[in-house]
């Protein structure tokens, strides 16, 4: 059994690099429920993949390559439940995996009440984190400034999801995918409206429909920082339990490039939301997204996570994927990742945050980020 330090380490490698699918063994994959959808597709969110679990119940979001180029692990047999992994480079062994199994209701009978597949409504994210991007649309892409990792509208072109999702559909979503017990909280996401408050007035809707049915089922929010802070209370007031309010690169010189949409948006403005959040949503219930692999400075970047965790923020740290034929960003180094979470988990303890406090959403679920293992081993 694998014990939580080197669940860690492991976790690390394969947020970084994913595992390469072998030719020969494709049909056996597809028995086995792996879908063979090489590299990232789409979605609002940096990462894509599918989920596995290490023998010790430690969650990791992994992509899946058919390029040998892109990893040295490889996803071997499926052997009495787990898959065992090898480091090719290497000749070694590397892990078991089992793989987390998609939810019934995203087989093609399962529609909502007016017709949509509910597939396109809501996935489910890690084992029981039901997510859903609630408007696929950003203003951000619209103006050709549309952040260099988001593959918000390609979704929508590729017809697997609807523009918008109603307050109706979801709540019929989430009954079904909490009979099969997958369904234990919910992140909640959506592109930029160019309008005072963001989008927020949609969340809102939202919010107040599922708690109406659902008032224990934790809810988190995604939106981006506000002028106008009372919308903040408001979404808390309308039903949300946690708030990710994501700067995504912190060096501003990069965020400049990557983000070039959100750039707009000072600094200063998403500390004060994120001040503001912190007195409504309470401690260990506001995160931000990190991204790491643009190339950033590593002492400016510790520097810059020790400011915004002495504010009592989770920085939720993930390595960005590339979407295939969109955009080829750089690979982080797993070991220079592991040192990044490392500090990070450091700096949450001398200052009293606790990511394993948190109520619902991304942090929760810790698919796509070690940090959850990074502070449990610190």
């Amino acid at each position: 059994m694998i014990d939580n330090y080197n669940a860690f380490i492991k976790k690390s490698e394969l947020l970084c690099k994913g595992l390469y699918l072998d030719e020969e063994l494709i049909n056996h994959y597809k028995e086995q429920g792996v879908e063979i959808d090489f590299g990232r597709k789409g979605g609002a969110g940096p990462l894509g993949g599918r989920y596995f679990l290490f023998e010790n119940g430690i969650l990791v979001n992994v992509a899946l390559w058919d390029n040998i180029n892109r990893t040295d692990l490889v996803l071997k047999e499926n052997l009495e439940g787990y898959f065992e992994v090898f480091n090719i480079e290497k000749n070694d062994f590397f892990g078991k995996l089992k793989l987390v199994q998609n939810p019934e209701y995203y087989k093609p009978m399962y529609k909502t009440s007016d017709g949509i597949p509910m597939k396109k409504i809501a996935l489910v994210h890690g084992v029981n984190c039901l997510a859903s991007t609630i408007y696929q649309q950003c203003v951000y892409w619209a103006c050709g400034e549309g952040c260099k990792f988001c593959g918000i509208e390609l979704s929508l072109h590729s017809e697997d999801t609807i523009l918008e999702k109603s307050p109706q559909q979801m709540v019929e979503v989430i009954e079904v995918a909490k009979k099969e017990k997958r369904c234990d909280h919910m992140t909640l996401t959506s592109g930029t409206d160019e309008t005072k408050d963001k989008g927020a007035n949609r969340y809102i809707e939202l919010l107040t429909e599922i708690k109406k049915y659902y008032p224990d089922l934790p809810l988190h929010v995604q939106i981006e920082p506000l002028k106008d802070l009372s919308y903040i209370h408001k979404l808390k007031k309308a039903g949300a339990d946690t708030i990710g309010i994501h700067i995504e690169v912190l060096d501003d010189t990069i965020r400049k490039k990557i983000t070039p949409g959100k750039y707009h948006i000072p600094y200063k403005q998403f500390k004060r939301n994120w001040e503001n959040a912190i007195e409504i949503f309470g401690d260990n219930q506001v995160e931000t997204y990190v991204l790491t692999g643009f190339g950033e400075d590593y002492n400016k970047l510790i520097s810059d996570i020790a400011k915004v965790v002495s504010l009592g923020i989770i920085p939720f740290i993930t390595p960005v994927r590339s979407i295939p034929g969109r955009n080829n960003l750089p690979i982080t180094d797993h070991r220079l990742l592991v040192k990044i979470y490392q500090k990070a988990a450091n700096l949450m303890k001398q200052y009293g945050v606790n990511p394993l406090e948190n109520k619902a959403g991304c942090v929760r679920c810790g698919g796509c980020s070690a940090i959850n293992e990074a502070y449990k081993v610190a």
